[in-house]
């Protein structure tokens, strides 16, 4: 990962973790001291290194465990939330971030004190590790 790609990387997670939704070239052009060809390029890179994952349209889709777009997983931490991509990366977000709840698909509910899950539910892989990239949309 080249110096430019590092920024642009650190400052997408930076803006997930502030709250922010939809992050994109222009979205980071007013975060960053640099060009949106520039960023565009770095973006690309990062996703063809597997560091993010990005939509059609050039918006960070993931930046693990992060979702730049609404999704049935949902980590909550008093009035501020996430998107996750699936019930595991919900978890990781609370465990970068604090104690809190996971919500997710058919009222699946977590409640996470002390660094400690409630046993209120189970996560299930249905793809094995070493093949999430083949589809990660699916995984």
């Amino acid at each position: 990962m080249t110096p430019l790609e590092r920024e642009v990387r650190a400052k997408v997670y930076e803006m997930f973790l502030k709250g922010i939704h939809r992050v994109d070239a222009s979205a980071l052009v007013s975060q960053l001291d640099l060009g949106r060809d520039e960023i565009r390029i770095a973006l690309e890179e990062l996703a063809g290194e597997h560091r993010i994952a990005l939509t059609s349209d050039g918006r960070v889709w993931m930046a693990h465990p992060f979702s730049g777009v609404p999704t049935p997983y949902l980590s909550v931490i008093g009035d501020r939330h996430w998107y996750a991509n699936c019930a595991w990366d919900a978890l990781a977000i609370l465990a970068l971030l604090g104690d809190g709840v996971v919500r997710g698909q058919e009222g699946l509910l977590w409640q996470v004190e002390d660094g400690l899950v409630s046993p209120n539910g189970y996560v299930r892989l249905l793809v094995p590790a070493r093949s999430f990239w083949d589809d990660i949309g699916f995984t």
